[in-house]
């Protein structure tokens, strides 16, 4: 708008492109672009650095819902009332960076007009959604340090793709095909099928060879299968070193070999950071295997949850070779099965840094990261993502808080678990069930989850791609010890099956196991809007109850004819069933009869 009293002149050079120009600092282009035979459009607009203009371009949001672009602390579904400032299109940790786009993300949205628009690696992103209630979704570009370097070129760029389909399914399904790789696998089965029971929610940092034995013992005691015990923060003697401190776990080896008489892997937490007082990291400063500072000369120190020191330059294959190494010298020595790999966003790297070789855009340091510890196998769990979506393993939802709300508690799991699999990525850990109970200290204080809102918890989880515990059934009551044990025999024996088909399909499209419920009514309102009801595979429709005290809720049931598993009864849709009724120990689910 600013250019409006501006002369311009016409730049075209060929037939239904569209070009303008502003003197000889700023430009915009449009042109045509054939892409799998359809028609899309490349949208051009550079500006020189000298001009005071950033290329900008604005996207009305009114009149669509609007998916995709990234996890947030605020997960909407569709994002239309998101509310986030001008900023880095970077990976942030959700937990510490409120207003900041996510741990996993990639620059694409679409509409539920079918349309969909993708931005290219070149540009130096910035985005805004819904800044000062504009209603708007603003594109970006601008140089700005660290991230976005100051480049030596004589016009910023801002450079993406629309492209139209005919619903919001097929524009999906086509910019996925354009943009990610699919799946090469999936995780490791047992994983999927059986909970992940985790030290870090009930214990935090104050974990302990006792404490884990105790644990495992509860579990079985109590008669709860197990895919693994994955022992969580404060297990080393420094961080950065891959040992086990000797006061805490006098006897690691013991204790792994325990638990595996007991029937339990063993998985242990690791960073890619290490402390100025542990040994990892004075050896890797000797052979420059840090992040440097702008000179190349020195590392360049990060400030994380855990203290100050160095992260490891995925760009370094020596780097890469030694931090990998070093974790297979501590699995061989421990008979550790596998890692639960934390960070990799861009919140926790320096301030001011260089690597070894230049990235082209910040979030490839994301996707570099993932394909290292992607090294590991199928057992692994990792918390971002950035064009990483080929590797078969789970990705964690961001740490969630033990609030019933939509500021990152349990209203955002759904739109959360959608929201990345329309992203690319199908196999999403949920976070442990209840949330991760942080009180005022954090990585001390352990805030137990209330009942009601552990119990919806678990619920809601039975019918995700695997369960992970960390506050356990038992420090509730016996009641709910009981409805824990039916999930858990729910997910394995009905949902697991379902998981696995999916888990095909995923291989070969991409698709993702939790869909929401456009997936198979692209084009009916109720389903584009719904952010509490979804679909595992094609076939299971759940509806949760995601409300404090609430015993009913309204369910809209897609066209077909449905088993109502609750009444016994069938149902054919479209149809809202008004004020269903849902006790405390129920979830409302329906299967797929006829299409």
């Amino acid at each position: 708008s600013s250019l409006k009293s501006l002369p311009s002149t016409d730049c075209r050079e060929s037939r239904g492109d569209f070009c303008l120009t502003w003197g000889d600092s700023i430009k915009a282009v449009v042109k045509r672009k054939a892409l799998k035979g359809h028609g899309c459009f490349e949208m051009n607009f550079s500006s020189r650095p000298t001009s005071n203009t950033l290329p900008t371009s604005c996207i009305p949001l009114d009149g669509a819902a609007w998916y995709g672009g990234a996890e947030l602390h605020t997960q909407r579904w569709p994002l239309n009332d998101v509310d986030l400032p001008m900023q880095p299109f970077i990976s942030n940790d959700i937990v510490p960076e409120k207003s900041s786009f996510g741990n996993v993300l990639e620059p694409y949205w679409i509409n539920s007009k079918g349309v969909g628009l993708f931005v290219d690696d070149s540009t130096p992103l910035h985005v805004a959604i819904n800044e000062k209630k504009s209603r708007l979704l603003c594109l970006q570009a601008k140089y700005q340090e660290p991230h976005f370097p100051i480049a030596m070129s004589e016009y910023i760029t801002l450079n993406y793709t629309i492209c139209k389909q005919r619903n919001v399914r097929e524009i999906r399904n086509f910019v996925h095909d354009l943009l990610f790789d699919i799946p090469s696998g999936m995780p490791d089965k047992r994983m999927m099928k059986s909970p992940i029971w985790s030290t870090w929610a009930r214990y935090k940092t104050l974990i302990n060879q006792t404490k884990v034995l105790q644990l495992a013992a509860e579990i079985k005691s109590h008669g709860f299968s197990n895919s693994q015990i994955e022992i969580d923060d404060k297990l080393t003697t420094k961080y950065g070193d891959f040992d086990f401190d000797p006061e805490k776990f006098p006897d690691p080896l013991g204790l792994v070999q325990q638990l595996k008489t007991d029937g339990f892997r063993t998985t242990v937490w690791i960073t890619p950071f290490a402390n100025l007082d542990s040994d990892a990291f004075m050896e890797g400063v000797e052979k420059g295997y840090w992040l440097r500072d702008v000179s190349g000369k020195v590392p360049a120190l990060v400030k994380w949850w855990q203290g100050i020191g160095g992260i490891v330059d995925v760009t370094n294959e020596d780097a890469i070779e030694w931090f990998v190494g070093r974790l297979r010298e501590m699995q061989t020595e421990f008979h550790i099965d596998s890692f639960k790999f934390d960070a990799g966003e861009m919140t926790y790297l320096p301030s001011s840094y260089s690597t070894k070789y230049r990235l082209g855009n910040p979030g490839f340091f994301t996707t570099l990261y993932v394909d290292m510890v992607s090294r590991f196998g199928d057992m692994i769990e990792v918390r971002c993502g950035y064009k990483s979506q080929r590797h078969p393993v789970f990705v964690r939802m961001g740490d969630k808080e033990s609030n019933w709300g939509y500021e990152n508690g349990f209203k955002t799991l759904i739109p959360t678990i959608l929201t990345l699999g329309i992203l690319g990525y199908p196999y999403v850990l949920p976070d442990m069930i209840g949330g991760n109970g942080y009180g005022e200290n954090l990585g001390i204080d352990v805030v137990l989850p209330e009942r009601e809102l552990y119990i919806r918890w678990l619920q809601l989880s039975a019918y995700l791609p695997s369960m992970q515990f960390s506050f356990v059934p038992w420090d509730f009551d016996e009641e709910v010890v009981e409805i824990a044990r039916e999930m858990v025999k729910v997910h394995e024996d009905i949902v697991t099956p379902l998981l696995y088909q999916a888990s095909t399909e995923a291989q070969k499209s991409g698709a993702p196991l939790i869909r929401p419920l456009w997936w198979i009514e692209p084009d009916a309102e109720e389903a584009l809007n719904c952010d509490d009801e979804f679909l595992v595979g094609d076939s299971l429709l759940v509806a949760p109850i995601t409300d404090r005290g609430s015993r009913s809720r309204d369910i809209y049931i897609p066209r077909g004819e449905w088993r109502d598993n609750l009444r016994n009864r069938k149902v054919t849709g479209p149809v809202t069933l008004r004020n269903y009724e849902i006790s405390l120990q129920q979830i409302a689910t329906f299967d797929r009869i006829k299409q």
